[in-house]
């Protein structure tokens, strides 16, 4: 027997994008080319056929996310689809959702900029991050932007004295990737780097591990978030170009500052690799976009820097191991990534936190080893020793 099939326009604020059939457990069937508008359509693997599609399931919180398979069994979903689609698709990075064919309901309506809504994703017990916690009312329609929450780490949206707040947590009963966002923050503020986004620490119980982070939203009704993988495949990539340079091809496409967006990319290059980042993958770098206009305005927020002082990872037991860090990122190997700075000044070495701070906030945390933060320390200063001779033109290492 045929699932049932429900119809929804697929729309960006007011506006109409297309239209599009799904199964009632969320899954796209369908969805017409005729009546597209290309203008305000998501960018997203647009040279391939079924690309909407593809976006739409991209659009779901993945199966991966830490205690999501958990939620879902409890709150009677079968999938990750199914939880996205009975919340319209809605997000707090973008303006795109679906509503039910027949339906009068507004971008007004459902909004969760404005809206308040049902909010937690995860059981934590959790200190406040505010005054008070509010969440939507019996009479509020239940939608949550948790629906198209990506990432693998346990995470969620809530509100806090009308903000919206995103709260992580951790992969492993260490609390080492949320102290890892704060002791980026601290790099970034020592800098006089503006674009940023800031983390603070919170305390969590009913966790194996002892702390969390949580960050306030950087987007809004005015500017919404387009993450680089989604710019780097609206359009096919040349083979004599490599990954790193076609994104930067494409932020001029869209009208951005190329030299710009270098800078703050070489930047963001080398801040990782003073923290052994590995994680700085296409969905952990984005641009702002003006909701109006459609205009790029630059660079978002440099964001999710967890993935770093080998948290979740073995820490090196040697210099040869440190320069041979694996990075998920535009080259195979941390020290390739560090070969894509052009101007190796970007950063001020002499105003980077000592270790000292970074064996503090290590010691915040109860399940931390001493052994294991002394180590991480000295390879932090090791790695500060290595920038100060790649800024004075040495060779530190060989191409990757």
């Amino acid at each position: 027997m045929e699932k049932d099939v429900i119809g929804y326009l697929i729309m960006r604020k007011d506006d109409p994008i297309t239209y599009a059939e799904f199964t009632a457990d969320g899954n796209m069937i369908s969805f017409s080319k005729d009546m597209m508008n290309k203008e305000l359509a998501p960018l997203q693997d647009a040279y391939q056929e079924q690309w909407l599609n593809l976006w739409w399931k991209e659009r779901s919180v993945p199966i991966e996310q830490d205690n999501i398979q958990h939620f879902l069994t409890a709150n009677g979903y079968n999938m990750p689809s199914e939880f996205l689609i009975r919340n319209l698709g809605l997000s707090l990075t973008d303006y795109y959702w679906l509503k039910p064919v027949g339906s009068s309901l507004t971008w007004k309506d459902v909004n969760l900029y404005d809206n308040e809504f049902k909010g937690n994703l995860l059981d934590w017990e959790r200190e406040s991050i505010g005054h008070d916690d509010h969440t939507a009312s019996e009479d509020t329609p239940h939608y949550s932007p948790n629906g198209s929450l990506q990432g693998s780490i346990e995470k969620s949206w809530v509100i806090n004295n009308g903000e919206r707040c995103l709260i992580k947590g951790n992969h492993s009963y260490k609390s080492d990737e949320s102290i890892n966002e704060i002791i980026a923050c601290e790099i970034h503020k020592r800098q006089g780097q503006k674009n940023y986004c800031k983390y603070d620490l919170i305390e969590i119980s009913g966790k194996e591990y002892a702390y969390g982070c949580y960050s306030k939203a950087f987007t809004s009704q005015k500017k919404e978030l387009i993450s680089a993988w989604a710019l780097y495949t609206n359009e096919k990539k040349d083979n004599n170009t490599s990954g790193y340079d076609h994104l930067i091809k494409m932020c001029g496409k869209y009208g951005m500052d190329t030299d710009e967006v270098r800078a703050g990319l070489e930047y963001q290059i080398m801040a990782d690799f003073i923290m052994s980042g590995y994680d700085r993958h296409l969905n952990n770098i984005a641009f702002i976009r003006d909701a109006d206009s459609l205009r790029f305005i630059g660079l978002a927020p440099i964001f999710d820097s967890g993935g770093s002082m080998f948290a979740c990872r073995s820490i090196p037991k040697n210099e040869k191991e440190l320069m041979n860090i694996e990075t998920n990122s535009f080259i195979k190997k941390e020290t390739g990534m560090l070969n894509l700075v052009t101007d190796r000044e970007l950063i001020d070495l002499t105003k980077l936190p000592p270790a000292s701070y970074i064996r503090e906030l290590y010691h915040k945390d109860p399940k931390m080893d001493e052994k294991d933060i002394n180590n991480i320390a000295h390879w932090y200063e090791r790695k500060i020793d290595i920038c100060r001779d790649f800024q004075l033109g040495r060779k530190v290492f060989k191409r990757t």
